[in-house]
């Protein structure tokens, strides 16, 4: 495998694994909030 393309597998995997946490983080704190207030997160879309 080329050093090139190595690298460019890391940063796809690695940006991938980022997004997927975000999206997860942001999914529990969405979960906990209504619990613990009973209302929607305060979300701007």
């Amino acid at each position: 495998m080329g050093a090139m393309l190595r690298k460019l597998l890391w940063s796809g995997l690695y940006a991938g694994l980022g997004a997927a946490a975000t999206i997860g983080a942001r999914r529990a704190a969405s979960s906990i909030w209504r619990i613990a207030t009973g209302e929607e997160p305060p979300s701007k879309k």
